[in-house]
């Protein structure tokens, strides 16, 4: 019987590890596969992989993952990730932890997001296939843990934070165009002036943090880059000249109030 608690309290315990550190050339999965099955806890577990015909070919490597990851006569069950949405409740989070394969399309990766920020899983782990994946950067984004190098990413930089949500407020015409990518070539352009540098992972994490879709993330990247190429694009002011001292008062402001309200 499934475990289950009130969504309205759950702070999803994440973890990742990406293919490379699994495996290291063959040598690693043995000892990576056991410190993995340490932090997931008690059996069964519960796989979600892309696409279960891929899964079941002999030469799938999600099912070299799951059967290092828990061999027989282990407990398991593996489900698309697609089907996740519909087999795990709205108004309740699963304490049984999840373990998703290799994400990588968009719309597996958002899923994956809406399921933490809606508090429907209590423990999730991920397997990433590179490091360069843009659900590597969400994972950083929203402070997994790495189990290879047993620590979790820097926070995202507050003033980056209040960009990220002023560009998300831009986000209902688009940002590929008009005055969506305005906002970002301009942030990116007063954010580098104060040494914040035109890095497409640092401005994607930023917005992933904030709860940013993928489909958007990947706009931003691709901006960001082309700033940092010195494409030169046309834009029309969305902000004042002064917006970076605007937006690092407004963070710092933020965060005293977060302060004051925690009792430090």
């Amino acid at each position: 019987m499934s475990v289950v608690t009130d969504t309205m309290s759950v702070v999803t315990a994440l973890a990742c590890m990406t293919l490379s550190d699994w495996g290291q050339h063959g040598t690693a999965m043995a000892p990576q596969s056991a410190r993995i099955r340490e932090w997931l806890g008690e059996e069964p577990y519960l796989f979600a992989t892309a696409s279960m015909k891929q899964y079941k070919d002999r030469a799938s490597l999600d099912r070299s993952i799951v059967d290092h990851i828990a061999a027989p006569p282990t407990k398991l069950s593996v489900v698309e990730i697609q089907r996740l949405d519909e087999l795990l409740p709205h108004d309740v989070a699963l304490q049984r932890a999840i373990t998703v394969l290799r994400p990588n399309e968009e719309e597996d990766c958002d899923l994956v997001a809406e399921l933490v920020h809606d508090g429907r899983l209590q423990k999730l782990f991920v397997m990433v296939h590179h490091e360069k994946y843009a659900i590597r950067v969400w994972l950083d984004a929203m402070g997994a843990l790495n189990l290879h190098a047993g620590v979790a990413a820097e926070r995202v930089n507050p003033v980056l934070l209040a960009a990220a949500e002023a560009i998300q407020r831009e986000e209902y015409n688009g940002l590929k165009s008009g005055r969506g990518k305005d906002a970002i070539v301009q942030l990116v352009r007063a954010f580098a002036a104060h040494g914040h540098p035109a890095d497409p992972e640092l401005w994607a994490r930023a917005y992933f943090a904030v709860g940013g879709s993928f489909r958007h993330a990947a706009t931003i990247s691709e901006l960001v880059s082309e700033v940092r190429r010195g494409v030169r694009h046309r834009v029309k002011p969305a902000y004042r000249d002064d917006v970076y001292d605007v937006l690092l008062a407004q963070s710092a402001e933020e965060g005293e109030s977060e302060a004051r309200s925690d009792g430090r």
